[in-house]
């Protein structure tokens, strides 16, 4: 019966460090990961005796999490799946110009790499 009245409470309480916990995960959500995955990787070294293809299909789960994290980040910059549908055009048009300026910037980076190989090939030329 205690356990209900609490239930009942908690949303009527200051946040205080629930808040403060909240605050810091959504600010730094790499740092957290990471100590996750620190934390995991010496607790199965010292207990578990982990070895190289244990560590590898961690370091991998680490590289899967991170990715989300940034996919979620971007998602949330670009603004996916909110607003009305006025405001889902106008962002699909701003995500659109956003892909155009990617392409162009690949473009310039293909045309760069492209100088720069040939540069080598004429100096490794006889």
């Amino acid at each position: 019966m205690q356990f209900r009245a609490i239930l009942h409470i908690v949303p009527y309480l200051n946040c205080g460090t629930e808040c403060e916990m909240k605050k810091f995960l959504a600010e730094h959500p790499y740092t957290v990961t990471s100590g996750v995955f620190v934390v995991l990787i010496t607790f199965g070294f010292l207990f578990l005796h982990w070895r190289r293809d244990e560590y590898a299909f961690a370091l991998l789960l680490y590289f899967i999490v991170t990715l989300g994290i940034r996919l979620d980040d971007i998602s949330r910059q670009i603004g996916i799946g909110t607003g009305s549908p006025t405001t889902l055009a106008e962002k699909n048009d701003r995500a659109f110009h956003l892909m155009q300026q990617i392409h162009q910037s690949l473009k310039e980076t293909n045309a760069k790499l492209a100088e720069i190989q040939s540069a080598l090939d004429r100096r490794d030329a006889p």
